[in-house]
């Protein structure tokens, strides 16, 4: 790694800048002989050198280092963070992208359809703990069903900003409500707006050099990554191109994916319909798919030390984070397309998580992922 504050400190001194305390002492004691004023007691014991010393050293070495770690680094987009990337941004018209509540359908089924039904804005949907955070949703508007109505898909939000509520299909299922036999689930498609965190300085910094990328072989790619990005929940990552002119000359694919939860039509028909408004390079012909998937069953045995508590269910939840239904553990490392998905690895990191683990097993072998994400068809675990 370059080690950018040495860089600075040669430019400065290069420049005839003193930058160490050695170097501004001797240059004060320089301005004293210039100026023939001699100090008799340089003793460091001499409260009136200590004095000195502490005017004209100190506080010229913090603002040169100073400098040297914070202005300088901060005028290139490259190494500045925080607001001084902001700045950086806003002045080439791309700003930080906030954090965003998720939003969706969610379908609803009642067992009694005899009767008419009010359903009332407000109403929670929660998943069940996962690592120990349960998620909720809310219903954004009261609903009737009508007589022999069963089932109603009704639009929620998240309780709070971030890509965590983006939970794969099937994790919103417990009802809080008076309302007998009611139940709800989220289906695959359920994401109309995915939630998203405040954007990190990694991912800014890429959307910043994208936007303003300078021609050259990758000047299409770059443009249309920064167009795409700017979608809630799509950060650059994880963005895809197939360039191999599917549908005949000047004709290329992109696929995108969430890094929790999956695409949804809503979603994929908003950068559609951006790009072909005149959003792309005269004749281009880009449209934008959600990527491939294959359904994986995964099957594990495992054992656990003696006298723990049972974590059957973590386990498997930390396996389902791994392939992006959730975002409950850190420490997971999530499938990706074009790259070997490793069991061992992932074996590694249950290891890591859960104490109580003595061993897993997996009978997987590991995933090459080409232009497509490995998904969880379902997890069986064994504990011996």
């Amino acid at each position: 790694m370059t080690d950018y504050t040495n860089i600075f400190k040669q430019e400065l001194q290069s420049a005839g800048i003193p930058v160490t305390n050695e170097e501004l002492q001797a240059l004060w004691q320089k301005h004293l002989d210039q100026g023939e004023f001699t100090v008799s007691n340089t003793s460091t014991f001499s409260p009136f050198f200590r004095l000195q010393k502490s005017i004209m050293v100190e506080p010229a070495e913090q603002l040169i280092q100073s400098l040297i770690t914070q202005v300088m680094p901060n005028s290139f987009v490259m190494l500045a963070g925080g607001e001084w990337l902001k700045q950086h941004g806003e002045s080439r018209k791309t700003p930080k992208l906030p954090a965003v509540k998720a939003q969706g359908i969610i379908q609803f089924t009642r067992a009694d359809t005899d009767t008419q039904l009010a359903l009332s804005a407000g109403t929670i949907v929660e998943s069940l703990p996962i690592n120990g955070q349960v998620y909720r949703v809310f219903t954004l508007y009261d609903q009737t069903f009508a007589v022999g109505q069963s089932t109603h898909n009704v639009h929620v939000q998240a309780e709070q900003t971030g890509q965590n509520y983006n939970l794969a299909a099937g994790y919103y299922v417990r009802v809080i409500s008076d309302i007998e036999n009611l139940t709800a689930t989220n289906n695959a498609d359920w994401l109309t707006t995915a939630g998203q965190n405040i954007e990190t300085d990694d991912n800014y910094r890429l959307r910043i050099r994208d936007a303003f990328s300078s021609l050259g072989s990758y000047h299409v790619d770059a443009v249309y990554r920064s167009i795409i990005s700017a979608f809630t929940g799509i950060s650059v990552d994880n963005i895809v191109f197939e360039k191999n002119a599917p549908r005949g000359p000047g004709s290329a694919n992109a696929y995108v994916f969430l890094n929790v939860g999956e695409i949804s039509p809503a979603l994929l028909n908003q950068i559609n319909n951006h790009i072909a408004a005149g959003n792309h390079g005269s004749g281009d012909d880009l449209q934008v798919f959600a990527i491939n998937t294959q359904p994986q069953n995964i099957v594990a045995n495992y054992q656990q030390h003696p006298n723990t508590q049972n974590r059957s269910a973590d386990i498997e939840q930390f396996i389902r984070a791994a392939f992006r239904q959730n975002a409950a553990y850190n420490n997971v490392t999530k499938c990706k397309p074009n790259e070997l998905f490793s069991f061992s690895q992932l074996a590694t990191e249950l290891h890591t998580q859960f104490s109580e683990l003595k061993t897993i097993r997996f009978d997987n072998a590991d995933i090459n992922c080409e232009l497509w994400l490995p998904t969880v068809n379902s997890v069986a675990l064994t504990n011996e």
